[in-house]
C-alpha cells in the first residue's frame, strides 16, 4: 500500500490555495497522516504583505508576522485546531526551500493549487508544480481548478 503518512501543503494564501487546502485535508484524513501547511517568503517586500514604512529588515520581520498570523489562522479556521497539523515557514528561494522541507520532514506527498495569486511571482510559480513534478523524490498532488 502507498504510504501518505506526511503531506506537505503549499500556500500562497490565494483564494485557490485556499480551496485546495480541503483535498490535502482530506488526504491527511484519510491515511491518518499529519499535514505540514508551509509558505515561503521569497521577497518581504512583496505587496502581499502590506506596505509598511521601514528598512528591509523592517519588512522582513513584517512578513513573518503577517505569515505566522494568516498561517495560525488557516490551522484555526479551516483545519479546526487538528492536532496531525504543523505550520511551517521558510525564508528564500521558493523550489530550493520546498526541497528541503521535503528532505527534512520525510515527506510522502506534496498537495498544490495549479493557480495562484495574481502578482505573485506568478513567473516563478506558474513553473513550480512542473518542476516539482518533475523533480521532487516524493508524489505531487497539483489541484486543478479547486473549489
Amino acid at each position: 500500500m502507498i504510504e501518505m503518512k506526511r503531506i506537505l501543503f503549499l500556500t500562497d494564501f490565494s483564494p485557490e490555495a485556499a480551496n485546495a487546502l480541503s483535498y490535502a485535508q482530506e488526504l491527511a484524513e484519510k491515511f491518518n497522516g499529519r499535514l505540514y501547511l508551509l509558505h515561503v517568503i521569497e521577497d518581504p517586500t512583496q505587496k502581499l504583505y502590506g506596505m509598511i514604512s521601514g528598512d528591509y529588515h523592517d519588512h522582513d520581520r513584517n512578513a513573518r508576522e503577517k505569515t505566522q498570523e494568516w498561517l495560525a489562522q488557516i490551522h484555526r479556521e479551516q483545519l479546526r485546531n487538528s492536532p496531525n497539523c504543523e505550520t511551517l515557514i521558510e525564508r528564500g528561494e521558493l523550489f530550493d526551500h520546498v526541497l528541503r522541507v521535503i528532505h527534512e520532514h520525510h515527506i510522502d506527498v506534496i498537495a498544490l493549487s495549479a493557480h495562484t495569486h495574481p502578482g505573485f511571482h506568478l513567473h516563478l510559480i506558474a513553473s513550480l508544480p512542473e518542476k516539482l513534478v518533475r523533480q521532487a523524490p516524493c508524489h505531487v498532488f497539483v489541484i486543478h481548478n479547486a473549489g
